[in-house]
């Protein structure tokens, strides 16, 4: 009876942990499914719409609703940073060239079925300068996470300088330009890529990529990846593909 009774509270046990660990796989399915969707959101939103202050229309561009977006703020973001492997990419719907990288960049990470990039808009984290009286002055301090993410990542980034006729102002910060793309290994920073490509004569960061553009930029990113990732080998026979 005693046995029969053990085995009885082992089985209830087992239900119960499996029960929990079923709670929180769903509740983090359905994190990431509201992340990717917000995303797609937002992003598409911008679809054809002209930029306000610029004559420049946006792209239109097309995300799937199960992208790999998983949305992080800076302190979240420095967690990250110490991840075994991970992927970050720093960028916002109004940003040009990010538009452009993110349909690259799900086209790569599925190559390498990478299911989560942690994506940092740091548009309400971030300090704000503007040109006053022949100097850079700072209209709006950033948050303290914000500052740790900077001189976690001062190795890599650059100076921030404003432009006004011609001339440039120092602000004495470095900047996070967008879109950026960290790969992390072992809590380590591997590689870093900012911007998207060079562009043609006449082009601008408002038009497609050209097929040779992406094709350069999918190598970027892939050499990226390949560091931290295994890619999918997809070939195929007469039979079947693997």
């Amino acid at each position: 009876m005693k046995k029969k009774q053990i085995i009885i509270l082992l089985v209830i046990a087992v239900l119960i942990v499996m029960t929990v660990v079923g709670i929180l796989l769903f509740k983090n399915n359905k994190s990431n499914n509201e992340d990717a969707i917000k995303f797609k959101e937002e992003y598409e939103a911008l679809n054809g719409t002209v930029r306000e202050g610029t004559n420049n229309t946006y792209r239109d561009i097309e995300i799937s609703k199960n992208n790999p977006i998983k949305y992080v703020d800076a302190k979240e973001t420095l967690k990250v940073l110490k991840s075994d492997k991970a992927i970050i990419y720093v960028g916002a719907e109004w940003c040009p060239w990010c538009r452009n990288a993110v349909p690259v960049l799900f086209e790569v990470a599925k190559s390498y079925d990478v299911k989560t990039i942690y994506y940092l808009d740091l548009d309400d984290e971030k300090s704000l300068f503007e040109i006053k009286d022949g100097k850079a002055v700072e209209t709006r301090h950033g948050t303290d996470s914000y500052y740790d993410l900077l001189e976690k990542l001062d190795s890599v980034l650059d100076s921030y300088t404003l432009t006004e006729n011609g001339k440039t102002y120092e602000t004495g910060e470095k900047r996070i330009y967008m879109p950026f793309i960290i790969t992390i290994k072992d809590g380590k920073i591997v590689d870093t890529h900012t911007g998207t490509v060079e562009l043609d004569k006449g082009q601008t960061s408002y038009d497609e990529l050209t097929s040779k553009q992406h094709d350069e930029l999918v190598n970027i990113y892939s050499k990226m990846f390949e560091k931290i990732y295994t890619k999918i080998n997809n070939t195929c026979n007469e039979e079947s593909c693997s």
